[in-house]
Order: C-alpha cells, then structure tokens, then sequence
C-alpha cells in the first residue's frame, strides 16, 4: 500500500554554480562542496518514491536540478508515470535546447529568479556576476516557448525597495505568476540576518504592494514562504495568496533527496529517515513529527496560532532551536 502524499519535492542535486547570500539550504552553511551528484543513485531513489508514495505532483529542485546528471530522463520517468512535474531553477544553467526537451517532456512549469529589475541587487544577493542575465535569459526564452513560468522575488533588506519595479519589470516580460518570497533564516544566509531580514514596516510594506498590483494588471502573485501572522496577517492581504505550513506531512511538500533520505521540508536541516530502508508511515508518525505539533511558548495566547503554526519551524530548527520553538524572525521583529 503506498503513503499518500501530494507534493514531493526532490533534490536532485546539492550541487550550485551560485552562493546566494540567502541561501536557505541547510548544507551551505560552512560545508564543503557536495560531491556530483551520481544519476543511478538518483534513479534508485526515483524508482523508490514511486514505489512506496502515491503523489500527483514532483518539483525537482536542488542545489541546482539543471547541474544533475541525467536531469532529462529523471523527469521522462516521471512523465510516464503520469506525474505533473515543476523545474525550480536558478535560470542560469540551462539553454534553448534544454527547456525545448523539457517542455516536450510535459514539465508543467519554470520557476526562475527575479531579485530587481537590474543586474546589481539580483547579482549582489546571488553573490554571482551575470547571474541576472542568464535568469532573465532563461525567463524570456521560457515565455517565448509558451512555457508556464514563475518568477520569484526572495524579499530582503537588500531589494525591499525594488519591489515595484520588479513588478513592472516581470510584467513587461510577460510574466503572469509572481512569487514573493520573504527571506527565510537558513544555511549561508544565517551569516547575512542582520544585512538581509526586513524589518516588520518594511515586510507589511513590501506584501501591500503585490496585494494593491495584483488585480488591475493581471497577475497571479503568491507568497509561499509561511510567514507568522503577528508580522503578517495574510487578511490584510486578500489579492495574495499566503501560505502557512501545518504539522501535517500529508499536507506539504515533504522532501526527498537523490540518497533517498527523508526530511519534512527542504528547508528542514533533520533527517527523519530514508525510503530505501524505513517506511514512509513509520517516518512520517515518528515522534520528531508529532513535535511539529507543538504549539510554541511565545504563540501559547495567541488566537492565530491554528491559522499560523508558529511560521517557518524549520528556520528555528536552522538556527539551533527545536521544531518546538516559533519561527525565529518573531522575535527578531518584535517592537520593530
């Protein structure tokens, strides 16, 4: 009997030609390059998750998925498994040619970069000379495909302020799905809070304006990074659509990667086990997730915390802390 699970997403890779400054991957935080990422290991570990889960949907992500070994027959397989699959890429790597085979593949979208409407905050915040160049080459040549495309803004001090402009920007592309994602705590971007987390005026400033461009110009823009409801109310925001990550595993994009090994989130520095030799059931009711259930000290009065669950507790778990523990930026914000 297979483990229902809607979304997975597979880190194909731990490999990146960038160093993002707010790079959220848990092994980029003082470790060593990963290894190349070997493609058999990779289809075993595919081979598995079809095996044991029954999911409809499979992002590949990474590091970066268009870096992996054998990235094109890794999502055939899933294709004629009948899988919807999404590319989550920093629009650096790949070429015509690959979104060309990709999109005959069937992959269903593109998410890429968009961190200003210039080279000089995006290539800042990527730590990358000409990174902006190869994303915004990869948008057009995506759009002009046909291709489904999301553009993403990873929200920090930094670029704030760009916000507008980017939408225009995205807009004059013909970008139709925007995603603001806030900077979450984690990996090498732990090294960069003081100059990267927003202040609270800041963040409510930066959700308002999606919120206020959404409608009249036509675009679909979400916020999936989970953000806690006493910095951000998603009420106050009716045109976003504003994620919140609950403790159930069913319910979120649990992630997997190319070893097999199991973790709640990709965000999520814990190992919980591996489908190669534990059962996704006895994971995934195992008692370091019935912890997810917890509800925080600093969220224990509060009437949001149904709605919220704390924020990202993945974060916490990033900076040392329990899955126990609220989303860090609570009280990094607090009075602020």
């Amino acid at each position: 009997m297979k483990f229902p699970i809607r979304h997975i997403a597979f880190e194909v890779t731990h490999q990146c030609n960038l160093k993002c400054r707010y790079c959220y991957n848990y092994w980029r935080r003082g470790a060593a390059e990963p290894e190349p990422t070997s493609f058999s290991r990779a289809r075993l570990a595919l081979r598995r998750i079809h095996q044991v889960i029954d999911f409809e949907h499979i992002s590949f992500t990474g590091g970066e998925p268009l870096l992996a070994d054998g990235l094109k027959e890794l999502v055939l397989y899933c294709r004629m498994k009948s899988k919807a699959v999404t590319i989550i890429s920093n629009g650096t790597v790949g070429n015509r040619e690959d979104y060309s085979l990709l999109l005959d593949l069937g992959v269903s979208a593109f998410e890429f970069p968009l961190h200003s409407p210039t080279a000089v905050a995006h290539d800042y915040l990527t730590n990358s000379a000409g990174s902006f160049h190869r994303a915004l080459s990869s948008l057009r040549l995506t759009i002009e495909m046909g291709a489904p495309v999301v553009s993403v803004f990873v929200l920090t001090k930094v670029n704030a302020a760009l916000l507008h402009q980017t939408l225009l920007f995205a807009e004059q592309l013909g970008v139709r799905n925007f995603m603001l994602a806030r900077f979450n705590i984690g990996g090498r971007g732990i090294g960069n809070i003081e100059e990267l987390v927003p202040s609270g005026p800041i963040m409510r400033s930066a959700f308002q304006l999606p919120n206020d461009f959404a409608r009249p110009h036509k675009m679909k823009i979400t916020a999936n990074v989970c953000v806690p409801h006493c910095v951000i109310n998603p009420a106050d925001y009716p045109e976003l659509s504003v994620s919140s990550c609950g403790p159930n595993p069913l319910k979120r994009p649990v992630t997997i990667d190319y070893e097999g090994n199991l973790r709640m989130c990709n965000h999520s520095p814990h190992v919980i086990g591996n489908i190669h030799t534990d059962s996704v059931e006895s994971m995934l009711s195992s008692p370091y997730v019935k912890e997810w259930e917890a509800v925080p000290a600093t969220c224990a009065e509060c009437d949001k915390w149904a709605r919220c669950n704390g924020g990202c507790r993945a974060a916490s778990e990033q900076m040392g802390r329990s899955v126990r523990a609220a989303d860090p930026i609570v009280g990094m914000l607090e009075n602020k």
